[in-house]
């Protein structure tokens, strides 16, 4: 794919990202999985409204708050695949940002 002239292979550098930083993609998943459900944690004791993030607090007023929640983090997911396959000297950037963010998320849902 040709992106500002400059040709970009989103399946190799995905391909690349996972063989050489599967350590931050592990993590990254883990804390994924550990944001989705102090997420509903937090929502079901003090509500859907109390949601800082607008997307997710939408997807659960609209789907219900299980399912909300979960396509507002598949959605993470999805943001997290296309940027690090956007290139291969920011995929370790980009794995860390998202980890401390959610690991952030975490403490934030939990305390």
């Amino acid at each position: 794919m040709l992106v500002l002239g400059e040709e970009i292979s989103w399946l190799k550098n995905l391909k690349s990202s996972f063989r050489r930083h599967w350590l931050l993609w592990a993590l990254f998943f883990l804390t994924v999985f550990f944001d989705y459900f102090s997420t509903l944690y937090f929502m079901f004791i003090d509500g859907i409204g109390t949601e800082a993030n607008g997307t997710v607090r939408w997807l659960a007023y609209k789907f219900g708050l299980i399912v909300g929640v979960f396509l507002g983090k598949s959605l993470q997911v999805v943001a997290a695949i296309v940027f690090v396959s956007l290139t291969q000297k920011l995929a370790r950037a980009v794995l860390l940002l998202l980890v401390l963010l959610n690991g952030l998320a975490v403490l934030n849902n939990l305390l």
